[in-house]
Formats: structure tokens, sequence, C-alpha cells
């Protein structure tokens, strides 16, 4: 079985903080990096293809 993720009411607000008192721990100079990776996760969170992917490479290593 292959796992596809589906939006939940869990998910981070838009400053990646989840309920009243979560948030996220970074030091400044890795924010452009991470906000980086934050926007392509997002793109291809729901593409059924991106998840065969993970798969693969999560059975083969």
């Amino acid at each position: 079985m292959n796992y596809i993720p589906t939006a939940f009411g869990f998910d981070p607000d838009e400053r990646g903080h989840f309920g009243k008192f979560g948030g996220r721990f970074v030091p400044e100079t890795l924010m452009p990096a991470l906000l980086e990776l934050d926007e392509a996760y997002k793109a291809v969170r729901f593409d059924s293809g991106f998840w065969d992917e993970v798969n693969d490479l999560l059975h083969e290593y």
C-alpha cells in the first residue's frame, strides 16, 4: 500500500506553526533553504507520482 497524505486540520499554519503553541526553531541562516524546501514539498505533497517514487526508494534502500 502506498502512502499519499491528505489535508487535515493538523497541518501547520502559513508560518509553519501547529496550534496555539506550536512552532519551529531553525537557525536564521537556514531559513531560506527551509522555506525553499517547504515550497517544493507543498508543490508535490498530493502528487501520487512523487509518493510512488518515495515508496520505491523506501523499499529499495
